[in-house]
């Protein structure tokens, strides 16, 4: 026996209202993988910014270390370092050069800014006074600034040393400057100590200058062989100023 079943037949079909839903699902995907992207990209660039924190702070131990390898060297010339009360010739020799090289061409103020209009407008009666004091010839004491600082009284090297003559802090404070940055202080601070090394060196003004550049215990040690490429620059470059 058999049954049928009469009547219309059934498709089925999707609703109107299922049907915008699958037509939307794509975007609403990609603004949910946008979302999702987000805090991704923002720890991206935290970590990126946090690596180039670490890096400044590695520089600036790195700077200090410099500057204090190379007060260090000073002091290893071999002298002891008095009390002075003033900046009176006592026949000591203190190493206010020594900055491993460092001169002109590495101190930010010499190699990019001013020039001899900037100098202080009583540098040449400075220059007069330190010479008679100290007995230095003053086309010596002009060129030795030139150099070091392009007559800048404000010059500060990546080493630390500071003024027309670039004086070392710690050097300064022991030859009685209290104020570097004075043209006459340091002016008179560094003939003083061209003139010791020129007495020390015999007149030798080669090795007095590489003295002043490059620091007097390396010169002792090393000798004018094995002057550093900047030192040998520095005596041309001070002797055709």
């Amino acid at each position: 026996m058999s049954i049928k079943i009469s009547g219309p037949a059934h498709t089925i079909r999707p609703s109107a209202a299922s049907a915008p839903a699958r037509a939307g699902s794509a975007p609403a995907f990609a603004d949910h993988l946008d979302q999702a992207e987000q805090p991704v990209e923002e720890q991206a660039r935290a970590a990126r910014l946090a690596g180039l924190q670490v890096q400044l702070r590695q520089l600036e131990v790195a700077r200090k270390l410099f500057a204090m390898t190379a007060e260090s060297e000073q002091e290893d010339a071999g002298f002891a370092l008095p009390d002075l009360p003033s900046l009176a010739p006592t026949g000591q020799n203190f190493d206010i050069g020594g900055r491993d090289g460092a001169d002109a061409e590495r101190n930010v103020s010499a190699a990019s800014g001013p020039t001899r209009a900037d100098a202080p407008a009583d540098l040449d009666a400075i220059i007069s006074r330190a010479a008679r004091a100290h007995g230095v010839e003053e086309g010596l004491i002009r060129s030795v600034i030139r150099t070091e600082s392009a007559f800048n009284p404000r010059a500060v090297s990546p080493a630390g040393a500071q003024g027309l003559m670039q004086l070392m802090p710690g050097t300064a404070r022991d030859l009685g400057v209290s104020n570097p940055f004075d043209p006459e202080q340091n002016v008179m601070a560094g003939t003083r100590y061209l003139r010791q090394l020129l007495d020390r060196y015999q007149g030798d003004l080669d090795r007095s200058l590489a003295a002043y550049n490059w620091g007097m215990g390396n010169v002792d040690r090393h000798g004018m062989e094995r002057l550093p490429r900047e030192t040998r620059d520095y005596l041309v470059r001070v002797k055709s100023a």
